[in-house]
């Protein structure tokens, strides 16, 4: 009964995770409307989200700054390879590929984190959740519609990268975790992403000071929002269902995004992205049933 509880608790904040990440779409533009660059927007955001950690930390659990030098290599790590690594990888793929195709090649980390973990872990692949992932797949062509076009080859490449590095940030989160609290997890890892991004683009941090209210209200709001809640909800969660699991709930994130493009940019839907998000939450609902079952063989099981 317990168990059935934890795993419910994480799939609520997966949910949450991708809901609040749903909302990168709307701050992204509200910072590009304002004048910051792309590189300006990343640095500051994991900066932003470092500095208020660390306040709220040191005020309320100071006891918990403390944890072991390897579990802080560890994260350390996974903020370096995993969020600034994706991140950049993901913003070069852009530039050689329309918005639309580097969305839908990132998203295809739940396949990637389903086939490491059948082949690296112990949770193998079964044939319910492959289903699950290819109609999850239709529905996200669906959805995000839009242009697709390939300028550079590398760009291609550069976008599998950013996928295969999300999806490999999932897998070592859930296994090297656990134990330590999710907002300890989080801080370390926003820290060393921080870190990696200033290096990388080397944005001015002087300039801070002459920013608009405007300019300081999305920083805040994506730090907040975009980074600090959705990573901590993300830990948590991994500490309580498996990675593969989660990935396919975080499909939920373009129909957030998109709903929040509703909602705030009066954007209109168009049926086929209805049809799409009705067929991602096909695909959600395919995998729920099954990992109700406690009896669905593996495909290393079925002949």
């Amino acid at each position: 009964m317990e168990a059935n509880k934890q795993k419910m608790i994480g799939r609520v904040q997966a949910s949450l995770t991708a809901l609040a990440f749903g909302l990168l779409g709307v701050f992204g533009k509200w910072g590009f409307s304002s004048g910051f660059s792309v590189g300006e927007l990343m640095a500051y955001r994991f900066f932003m989200a470092s500095f208020i950690l660390w306040i709220v930390v040191l005020i309320f659990k100071r006891q918990w700054i403390k944890i072991p030098l390897k579990q802080i290599g560890i994260f350390a790590l996974l903020g370096i390879f995993g969020y600034a690594a994706m991140s950049i990888t993901y913003l070069s793929a852009i530039k050689g590929l329309s918005v639309t195709t580097a969305v839908l090649i990132l998203y295809t980390y739940p396949f990637w984190v389903s086939l490491f973990s059948h082949f690296f872990t112990k949770n193998k692949i079964t044939k319910k959740e492959v289903i699950s992932l290819i109609v999850g797949a239709v529905g996200l062509v669906l959805l995000l519609g839009g242009h697709i076009e390939v300028k550079e080859i590398w760009a291609v490449i550069s976008g599998l990268a950013s996928a295969i590095l999300y999806a490999s940030y999932i897998l070592l989160s859930e296994k090297y975790q656990n134990g330590t609290p999710p907002l300890i997890s989080s801080l370390y890892v926003i820290t060393f992403g921080a870190l990696a991004l200033f290096i990388f683009y080397h944005p001015n941090i002087a300039g801070m000071s002459g920013l608009s209210h405007f300019q300081l209200f999305t920083i805040v709001g994506i730090a907040l929002i975009c980074t600090i809640l959705p990573l901590t909800f993300e830990l948590a969660a991994l500490q309580k269902i498996k990675s593969t699991e989660f990935s396919v709930i975080m499909m939920l994130e373009p129909i957030s995004a998109t709903m929040w493009g509703a909602i705030i940019f009066k954007e209109v839907l168009s049926p086929q992205q209805i049809v799409g998000a009705l067929t991602i939450l096909g695909a959600l609902g395919l995998r729920f049933i099954q990992t109700s079952s406690s009896t669905q063989p593996s495909l290393s099981d079925q002949h």
